[in-house]
C-alpha cells in the first residue's frame, strides 16, 4: 500500500516526464526555438532529480533504473513483490 509521502513524490515525477515528453515533441517540430530547448533542459533535470528522490526513498521505479544504493543493501528483486506499483 502507497503512504501519502510516496503517491505525492510518484505524482512529481509523473508530472515531470510528462513535461519532458511535451519538450520533446515540441522542440522536434521548433528545432531553431532556443527558448524552448533551455526549457527542455531543465525539464530533464528536474525529472531526473524527481526520479532520483523517489527511488533514493523507495526503490527503483523501472527497469531502466541504476539500482539505487538501498535497493542493493535490501536485496531489490524484481521478481518478488512488492513492485513498485503495488506498494
Amino acid at each position: 500500500m502507497q503512504t501519502t509521502e510516496q503517491r505525492a513524490m510518484l505524482k512529481e515525477l509523473q508530472q515531470a516526464d510528462f513535461v519532458v515528453v511535451e519538450l520533446t515533441l515540441y522542440t522536434n517540430t521548433h528545432p531553431d526555438d532556443m527558448e524552448g530547448l533551455e526549457q527542455w533542459r531543465l525539464a530533464i533535470k528536474e525529472a531526473a532529480r524527481a526520479r532520483k528522490a523517489y527511488e533514493k526513498r523507495f526503490g527503483p521505479i523501472s527497469y531502466h533504473s541504476i539500482p539505487s544504493e538501498q535497493a542493493l543493501e535490501t536485496g531489490w528483486r524484481w521478481n518478488q513483490a512488492p513492485w513498485p506499483w503495488q506498494m
